[in-house]
């Protein structure tokens, strides 16, 4: 049997959704996940389980008893207020109640439980973010320019990683990694008990993970949902976190 993969939606409510696309009425607000998650966590084993963004945080908690494992998706910015900061004027749009949700989700699971968890882009900032770390607002007013690479398409290589050897994440894909690059905020300051296992060649943190323990808890700023069905070495990835959720 597939283990069954929980994977959090984006959200809209400005009208920038489907109804852009002549779907559904104004005003409407939106739970929306790109196929790209459902097709590479399919291929890679899984049986995909949208979670919405819950009002209530507590009705997201009950979702995960549904779940083998845990992704956090890409979308917005994460408001600078989760981490003790005033927002710049580079933030792009922010969803309180997503972050809220998010942020309740993966505390519950890196505190309450031993489920596995993969954060990917906004997903490795959002579980920094819960476990006391903070974010770049953007990169390039901290000095990081080239992150976010909107003219390449989303399975193409943009960048290199290096990748720390005596990692998970280097046990499993090895030292150097292409990724894409669709992001213009990052981890900054890393989370207590977590270190950074892949970085940029400009020192961009691309990759967090505890310092300790066993159990499968990665986040990594690329998308490799976008590049599985492409590239090998992405689908690994998934499938190794997949396979951690059978356990």
């Amino acid at each position: 049997m597939r283990p069954v993969i929980g994977i959090t939606c984006n959200y809209t409510y400005d009208g920038s959704g489907p109804f852009a696309e002549g779907i559904g009425a104004r005003e409407q607000e939106w739970q929306l996940l790109a196929d790209d998650y459902v097709a590479a966590v399919t291929a890679a084993g899984g049986l995909p389980l949208l979670i919405p963004v819950f009002q209530a945080p507590a009705m997201a908690l009950e979702a995960l008893e549904h779940v083998d494992g845990l992704i956090l998706s890409g979308g917005n910015d994460l408001d600078p207020g989760t981490f003790g900061q005033f927002p710049k004027k580079e933030l792009g749009g922010v969803i309180p109640g997503r972050d809220h949700m998010e942020l309740a989700l993966a505390r519950h699971v890196m505190e309450h439980s031993s489920m596995p968890l993969l954060g990917i882009c906004r997903g490795i900032q959002v579980l920094n973010v819960a476990m006391g770390g903070t974010v770049h607002q953007h990169l390039p007013a901290a000095g990081y320019e080239n992150h976010s690479l909107s003219m390449f398409r989303r399975g193409e290589i943009s960048h290199t990683v290096r990748i720390q050897p005596e990692s998970r994440l280097g046990a499993l894909l090895g030292t150097e990694l292409g990724v894409n690059s669709f992001h213009h905020q990052a981890v900054d300051r890393v989370a207590e008990g977590f270190v950074p296992v892949a970085s940029a060649p400009d020192g961009v943190i691309e990759a967090i993970e505890p310092a300790k323990g066993e159990r499968f808890v990665l986040g990594v700023q690329w998308h490799p949902e976008m590049m599985a069905l492409q590239r090998p070495e992405q689908l690994a990835l998934l499938k190794a976190f997949t396979a951690a959720c059978t356990r």
